[in-house]
């Protein structure tokens, strides 16, 4: 049921005025898609993003055979095509970025049209989405190459859905299920929408059918539900298909009940979203009040819609683990009801200009918060992946525990999250990820602050059989100081070259065990006695030969990519 066109939700206001209005809410809505675009483009990338978006390339190549992820991978289906039409790692993420920014443009379409549905005017539902897009934590999120994104869309597809139609017929709430199944395959963290949702749907079919409707719309909600996870199932599976639907509960329940413990004072994202977003976030809690006190007079789809946005609340206050990202799939729904603010002040004209002040202040900040974001760009991090592919050859392996580069295997599939790094670290040389190192050496490694922090337990790995080239980038190698002899504990086997610290080869003899070689060195893994016989100048890199190197005397520390990506 859509509201007149025409109407305005303030008093005082004629047509001329709400068309100069209308145009400014487009304009502003222009804007904003072109800074999402901008920013998806721009901005620093999130740890978190290389792993998801690196995922796709286990497709039909080691998923539930090789590889046992702990959660679903829906998201991998989505960002292959980035995949596909990626030419080297850095095209590839940005355009996964991209697809992920359409996809929020999409998912503000949906929240546009839910809108509508709810009994909102044009005007109003053109400033639902404005307003969701003068969240910071929306607008600095959406867009990365992350899960929660997808979710988000078919939760809205489902939202969307359930209160456009008939909610009592059982099509409208089977196809509303299906696409809580996609959600939760996208990630499991979307059982919040799937649980508010037959929440919202369940109370209202009760209230106004009775016990049998109530059942019927749990059950029919269930079903549409198990359609895709069982397709999905299948899919990887086959006839083991109940052992691939074991690992959409198993893996993310001990996520779930332990991974925060790991973590300080995950509390301050609640603080900082609510901080950096005051007023949107009031705008959203006073029309969610108002529309609360006219309860009795909603219609279903909005009791449904209500309902379904106080759950989502509580479950997204209660989340354990509350990264910024996470908030994205609440916001939207409580943006739904913020129109109902200059609908209560229209018949008090104070109020009524006092609340469209606020309007016009929230949509400004936004704006000067959107450009001053844009001030952490991602080039360490695209500088260092291009390197990093440039030294890499089709088939070699690399370590960074992060998987920024996707189109090449990493020496072991491991996410050096602050669980993993604890671990590792109190296990020390016996842990899983010393031993794998120690028995698949890779052929660059990248360093992070991830692998930084395992401090001492990856440093006797490194320090004898990888030299760092550049700010961010270890190979297998030497430096050679003081053209003395040293131990080289070669980690790979390779053809070695000297090199000065231009990157220009080296012509030199070399004592290798005592054995003089010229030219390129082939050495087996191992320890090596390496001196030279002939002068030259100081220092000098031996690495892997027939590769093009730039500079060889590198900053000290590495280069800080992923500075406060989440605290801003």
């Amino acid at each position: 049921m859509h509201a007149p066109d025409t109407a305005y939700p303030a008093s005082g206001v004629t047509t001329d005025q709400s068309q100069r209005v209308l145009r400014a809410v487009i304009i502003a809505l222009c804007a904003k898609a072109a800074l999402l675009l901008f920013m998806a483009l721009n901005t620093q990338f999130v740890m978190d993003e290389f792993w998801q978006f690196g995922q796709s390339k286990y497709l039909g190549d080691g998923f539930f055979d090789t590889v046992w992820p702990a959660k679903a991978v829906g998201y991998a289906v989505f960002y292959q095509p980035a995949h596909w039409l990626g030419w080297d790692a850095v095209s590839a993420i940005l355009i996964g970025r991209i697809q992920t920014a359409l996809l929020a443009v999409a998912t503000v379409a949906l929240l546009f049209a839910t809108a509508r549905a709810l009994g909102q005017n044009r005007l109003q539902a053109l400033l639902v989405i404005l307003l969701v897009l003068s969240f910071s934590t929306f607008m600095e999120r959406v867009f990365r190459t992350r899960s929660e994104s997808l979710a988000l869309f078919f939760g809205m597809a489902a939202l969307y859905w359930i209160t456009s139609r008939d909610a009592a017929r059982v099509r409208t709430v089977l196809i509303a299920g299906c696409f809580s199944g996609l959600a939760f395959l996208a990630t499991q963290k979307a059982v919040y929408f799937n649980v508010s949702l037959g929440l919202g749907l369940t109370v209202v079919m009760f209230m106004q059918h009775g016990l049998r409707k109530f059942l019927t719309s749990g059950v029919t909600l269930v079903l549409g539900w198990s359609i895709p996870v069982a397709v999905y199932c299948l899919a990887f599976g086959g006839w083991d298909a109940q052992v691939i639907l074991a690992t959409l509960f198993k893996g993310p329940v001990a996520v779930a009940t332990n991974g925060h413990s790991y973590y300080d004072d995950l509390g301050q994202f609640f603080l900082q979203t609510a901080k950096r977003n005051l007023l949107p976030y009031l705008l959203c809690a006073a029309g969610l009040a108002v529309t609360l006190f006219r309860w009795r007079s909603l219609i279903p789809a909005q009791k449904i819609a209500m309902i379904f946005t106080l759950v989502m609340i509580v479950l997204i206050a209660r989340h354990n683990q509350p990264w910024p990202y996470v908030f994205i799939m609440v916001i939207p729904f409580l943006t739904l009801w913020a129109p109902a603010t200059l609908e209560f002040s229209q018949n008090h004209s104070v109020w009524g200009k006092r609340v469209r002040y606020l309007w016009v202040i929230a949509i400004a900040l936004s704006f000067a918060r959107n450009v001053v974001y844009l001030e952490n760009d991602n080039q360490a991090a695209i500088n260092t992946m291009r390197q990093a592919e440039h030294l890499l050859e089709p088939g070699e392996t690399y370590f960074d525990g992060i998987g920024m580069l996707s189109n090449f295997r990493e020496s072991q599939r491991r996410w050096l999250d602050v669980r993993q790094i604890y671990i590792a670290n109190t296990d020390g040389e016996s842990s899983d990820v010393m031993q794998k190192l120690r028995k698949t050496p890779p052929h660059l490694i990248i360093d992070s602050y991830r692998t930084q922090n395992l401090g001492e337990t990856l440093r006797p790995f490194l320090e004898e059989s990888y030299v760092r080239i550049a700010p961010n980038i270890l190979l297998p190698g030497l430096r050679i100081d003081d053209l003395q002899e040293a131990m080289f504990d070669v980690p790979v086997a390779a053809e070695f070259a000297l090199f000065d610290k231009a990157g220009k080869p080296v012509q030199a003899t070399v004592l290798v065990d005592g054995e003089a070689m010229e030219g390129s060195l082939s050495l087996d893994p191992g320890p090596v006695r390496l001196s030279l016989q002939t002068d030259a100048s100081a220092p000098l890199f031996l690495l892997p030969a027939h590769k093009t190197y730039s500079t060889l005397h590198p900053e000290p520390a590495p280069v800080r990519m992923f500075n406060g990506v989440y605290v801003r």
